[in-house]
C-alpha cells in the first residue's frame, strides 16, 4: 500500500464540509426510520405471513452484520465520497422496490441491498466526518454526528406513520428513497481530505477486517447496545406485567435528554479526557437498569430513562471518539466497522438472551433478573475498560 501523507484537518469544528456530512447522516438515518414502523403492517398487508415478515424485517441486521466488516476494509482503501453515493443508490433502491413489487423473492432482494447500503453508509460516514474534525474536539463532533442520527429515530417514525396514513404505503417508500436518492446530491459538493490508495498487490487479512486495538473500546460499547435492544424489544411488556400506562412517554424522555447531553459529554471528553465521560456515564447506565429492575410506576420508570439517557450520552459517543484517536485516522474506516459490529452483536443478541431468560423465568422475576443482568454486565465491561487504561494499553 502506498504511503499515505498527512492532511492537515481544519481548525474549526463548524466548517463547511462537517456541516454537510451531518446533514448527509441526518437524511439516511431519516431515510431508514421512516418505514421501521410500518414495514411489518405492509408486509402483512400483501399477504405474507407475520412469520416471514419478521425474517425479512431482521434480514436487515444479519446483512449489516456479516458485511460490517468489508465496509471498514472500503472506507480505509476507496474513496469515500463516492462509497457513500453507492452506498445511498443502493439503499433508494431497496426502498423503491418495496413499493414497486409484491415478488417475496424481489423483497428479499431489495432488503438485502437496502441493508447493505445503510452498512456501508453508517461506517463510511464515520470514516469521512473525522477528516473534517480537529483532532482536540474529537469527543464534541462525534457527539453531533450521534445527534444527527438521533433526529431521524426520535422523528422520522412519525413522519412515515403521516405519511402512510395520508397518502399509503407505497408513497411512504418512495418518498423515503428520495431522501438518499437527494444525499447523492450533496455528496456532489463534498471533498475527501485525506484519501487512501488501494492495496491491489496486497492480499486481504483479518486485520483489514477486524482492528484489535478497537476491541477495548467495542466491549463496552456492545453492552451499551446490549441494554438498547432489550428496552426496545420488551420495555412495553414490562410495563404491562407492572400494571403502568402511557409508558410511550419513555422513548420521548430518553431523546430528548440524550440530545441535550450529547454535545456537553464531547466537550468535557475533549478538555478533561475519556475516564470522565465512560467511567460515570456507565455506572449512571448500571444504576439505570438496577433501578428500572424494582420501579413500578411511571415516574420512577422515567427517572430511569433520564439516567440512561444521561449514562449513554457521555459515554457510547465517548467511546466512539476514543477508538478513533486511539487507532488513528489512517485505519478510521476499520476501526469504525469493529466498533459498530460490536454494537450489531449488542442489539441483535440482546433480546435472545431477554427472550431465553424470560422463557426460564415467567412474570416479573424474569424482567427484574433480565435488568439486574444488564447492569452486571455494564459494570464488568467497564471494570475491564479500567484495567486496560490502568495497563497502559489504551494510552496515546
Amino acid at each position: 500500500m502506498e504511503t499515505i501523507q498527512p492532511v492537515s484537518t481544519p481548525a474549526k469544528l463548524w466548517n463547511k464540509q462537517y456541516i454537510l456530512v451531518l446533514l448527509i447522516a441526518t437524511l439516511s438515518s431519516f431515510s431508514f426510520f421512516m418505514v421501521v414502523t410500518i414495514l411489518s403492517k405492509y408486509l402483512t398487508g400483501i399477504g405474507i405471513t407475520i412469520t416471514l415478515a419478521g425474517v425479512i424485517v431482521g434480514l436487515f441486521s444479519l446483512t449489516s452484520l456479516v458485511s460490517r466488516p468489508f465496509c471498514g476494509l472500503m472506507a480505509d482503501r476507496l474513496n469515500n465520497v463516492w462509497l457513500l453515493v453507492a452506498s445511498n443508490i443502493l439503499m433508494a433502491i431497496g426502498l423503491l422496490g418495496f413499493a414497486f413489487t409484491k415478488n417475496v423473492t424481489l423483497i428479499f432482494i431489495f432488503r438485502i441491498l437496502s441493508g447493505l447500503g445503510f452498512a456501508v453508509g453508517s461506517t463510511v460516514q464515520v470514516s469521512l466526518i473525522i477528516r473534517f474534525i480537529p483532532q482536540d474536539k474529537m469527543g464534541e463532533g462525534i457527539g453531533y454526528m450521534g445527534i444527527s442520527q438521533l433526529i431521524g429515530s426520535a422523528c422520522a417514525p412519525a413522519v412515515g406513520l403521516a405519511i402512510a396514513t395520508a397518502f399509503g404505503m407505497k408513497e411512504t417508500f418512495i418518498a423515503a428513497a428520495a431522501l438518499p436518492a437527494l444525499t447523492c446530491v450533496l455528496l456532489f459538493f463534498m471533498k475527501d481530505l485525506h484519501q487512501p490508495k488501494p492495496a491491489l498487490n496486497r492480499k486481504i487479512n483479518l486485520r483489514d477486517l477486524i482492528e484489535p486495538r478497537a476491541l477495548p473500546f467495542t466491549l463496552p460499547y456492545s453492552t451499551l447496545s446490549f441494554v438498547n435492544g432489550i428496552i426496545s424489544a420488551y420495555l412495553v411488556m414490562y410495563a404491562d406485567v407492572r400494571g403502568v400506562a402511557g409508558i410511550s412517554v419513555y422513548f420521548t424522555v430518553y431523546a430528548v435528554f440524550l440530545f441535550i447531553i450529547r454535545p456537553f459529554a464531547g466537550k468535557l471528553m475533549d478538555a478533561k479526557g475519556i475516564q470522565y465521560t465512560v467511567f460515570p456515564g456507565m455506572v449512571i447506565t448500571a444504576l439505570s437498569m438496577f433501578l428500572l429492575s424494582s420501579s413500578n410506576t411511571l415516574w420512577m420508570i422515567l427517572l430511569t430513562s433520564l439516567l440512561r439517557a444521561i449514562g449513554q450520552g457521555a459515554a457510547q459517543p465517548s467511546l466512539q471518539a476514543g477508538c478513533i484517536n486511539y487507532v488513528g485516522r489512517e485505519r478510521s474506516g476499520v476501526a469504525t466497522s469493529t466498533y459498530f459490529l460490536g454494537g450489531d452483536i449488542g442489539q441483535g443478541f440482546g433480546p435472545m438472551v431477554a427472550g431465553a431468560i424470560l422463557g426460564q423465568i415467567s412474570g416479573l422475576i424474569g424482567y427484574q433478573t433480565v435488568f439486574i443482568l444488564c447492569g452486571v454486565l455494564i459494570l464488568l465491561a467497564m471494570t475491564y475498560f479500567f484495567f486496560a487504561r490502568r495497563n497502559g494499553r489504551l494510552t496515546k
